[in-house]
């Protein structure tokens, strides 16, 4: 299953090579340690179960720190976006906050 995982980070990492560990058009490598932690806060938080749109309620940049507090650890917003398109979240680029990104996750 870890592999499969991994797989899926590179398939995200090749389709979007301006997705480093700060966002998009930053800088940084993506820590897979980071995006493992990422991942296992959404499975935890939605599961399967998500929203058909895109919730412009909370960025990614809002859900990293959501995901900090829960595992007490940093992670940057570069490795949730990743984790969460490698899991298969639909994404919306936030346009005038470069980096950042919407997905269809629910509230907290």
């Amino acid at each position: 299953m870890a592999n499969e995982f991994e797989a899926k980070v590179a398939e995200v990492k090749a389709k979007y090579p301006d997705l480093t560990q700060y966002g998009f058009g930053g800088k940084g490598e993506i820590r897979m340690e980071a995006v493992n932690l990422c991942a296992e806060w959404l499975l935890a938080h939605d599961g399967l179960a998500r929203r058909k749109t895109i919730n412009t309620a909370w960025s990614s940049y809002g859900i990293k720190h959501a995901v900090e507090r829960a595992k007490g650890q940093y992670v940057a917003n570069g490795e949730l976006i990743c984790a969460a398109l490698a899991l298969g979240y639909k994404m919306r680029k936030i346009k005038h906050r470069s980096g950042n990104a919407f997905f269809n996750i629910r509230n907290p």
